[in-house]
This record gives structure tokens, C-alpha cells and sequence, in this order.
């Protein structure tokens, strides 16, 4: 992952972040509340120092998935109205840059760390944290091959010589290729007899998560409350 100001932060920061800028737009309701999320947006896109060409191609992995949610909530919710569509639509285009902006290039071992920060207060309830934070990151990291997959399927059929892979054999492919590439990832976890180096989450990291906390709760107050 490319060092800047997004990695500096501590990984379970990170992902609640994520997770408290997702839960915001989701319940969005105001223009000005949305144009603020998007500022916010382009404001962490240029500290990242990305190129945009990265960013359209990351989307490009999880556009399947973004349709599929987008058909998700036409569904259930019967939003039938263009305008409500159109604006879930940039909701979820909004939710696939911060993705990749906290998460999608973050190494195993950073999400690792990540989910371990996050669940670690559960320990009071004799949680066994490390092998549960262990099994969501191998999940998480599953989901994240099979984003990946897209790519390295189609270099696979050109190879072969084809030019089209129907629906099916694609799905059954990429889970293939990920299940294999994930039970790689296992193996070497245990040559190199893997063992989580838990950091305690940084000053700086905690004063950005409590000012994102603060963001939350005003907006909960304003969109839920008022």
C-alpha cells in the first residue's frame, strides 16, 4: 500500500471509518449532507495521491456487485423513482472509492490487525479474538481475491483463445481461482509459522476516529432525530 496519511492511520481505525462513512451515507436523506460526504470523498482521494485511472479500474472489479445491490434495493425498498435510484446509485459509487481508498489494497496482515483492534474489548467475554479475527480476515480476504479474479480470468481466456466465458463457468472459475490463491495464502501462514503483532491504535489515529465519530453522531441527530 502506498504510504500516506491513509496508511499512517491504525487499521482498525481505518475500517471503522469506513464503516461510519458507509453507515452515513446510507442514511442520507439531505443534498447538503451527501455534497458534504462527497467533499470529504475527494478530499481523502487527492491525500491518497492516487491516479484516477487506479480508482476506475478498481471500480471496474466490483461493478458486477455494485449492480447487484443497486437490484437489491429496487427490490426490496420498491424504489421505482429515477431520482431515487439515480441518487442510491451515487451513493454506492461514493461507497466503492472509500473502499478502496481504506481497504481494498490493504495487505493481510494490516486487516488482520485491523479486525483484532476491533474485537479485541470482547475478549472480556472470553472471546477467543485471535483465531476469530483470523477466520473474518480470511473471509474478507476471500472476498477480496474474488474482486481481483475478474482480471486474471480474462487474461486466462485470452490465453486459451477465447474471446467469451458465459455467467456461469465465470463465477465457477473465480471462485476457483480465489479458493486456490487463499489456500496458498494458508499454507504460507503456517511455513512461516504466521503470529499477529498487535500495535496499540496511535494518538494521531484516535483523534481523527473520534472527530469521524463526532460526524456521525451529528448527522444520526440530523437525519434521524430531527
Amino acid at each position: 500500500m502506498q504510504n500516506n496519511f491513509i496508511t499512517k492511520i491504525s487499521p482498525s481505525v481505518r475500517i471503522m471509518l469506513l464503516v461510519l462513512l458507509i453507515s452515513i451515507l446510507l442514511m442520507a436523506k439531505s443534498i447538503y449532507l451527501i455534497l458534504f460526504i462527497t467533499t470529504l470523498t475527494v478530499i481523502l482521494f487527492i491525500i491518497t495521491g492516487k491516479k484516477v485511472n487506479k480508482y476506475v479500474n478498481a471500480f471496474k472489479k466490483i461493478v458486477s456487485l455494485l449492480l447487484f445491490l443497486l437490484f437489491v434495493y429496487i427490490i426490496i425498498f420498491r424504489q421505482y423513482q429515477i431520482i431515487s435510484i439515480i441518487i442510491f446509485t451515487y451513493k454506492l459509487l461514493l461507497m466503492s472509492i472509500l473502499i478502496e481508498i481504506f481497504i481494498l489494497n490493504t495487505d493481510f496482515r494490516s486487516l488482520h490487525e485491523g479486525l483484532y483492534g476491533i474485537l479485541l474489548p470482547l475478549k472480556i467475554v472470553k472471546l477467543n479474538v485471535e483465531n476469530v479475527s483470523l477466520y473474518l480476515t480470511l473471509i474478507l480476504y476471500f472476498i477480496k481475491l474474488l474482486i481481483d479474479a475478474k482480471d486474471e480470468i480474462k487474461k486466462r481466456q485470452i490465453m486459451r483463445g477465447k474471446k467469451t466465458l458465459n455467467v456461469i463457468s465465470f463465477i465457477i472459475s473465480s471462485f476457483i481461482y480465489s479458493k486456490s490463491k487463499l489456500n496458498i495464502l494458508q499454507d504460507n501462514l503456517k511455513i512461516k509459522f504466521y503470529k499477529l503483532n498487535y500495535k496499540k491504535v496511535n494518538l494521531r489515529s484516535k483523534i481523527i476516529f473520534f472527530l469521524f465519530l463526532l460526524i456521525f453522531i451529528i448527522s444520526i441527530f440530523k437525519e434521524v432525530i430531527l
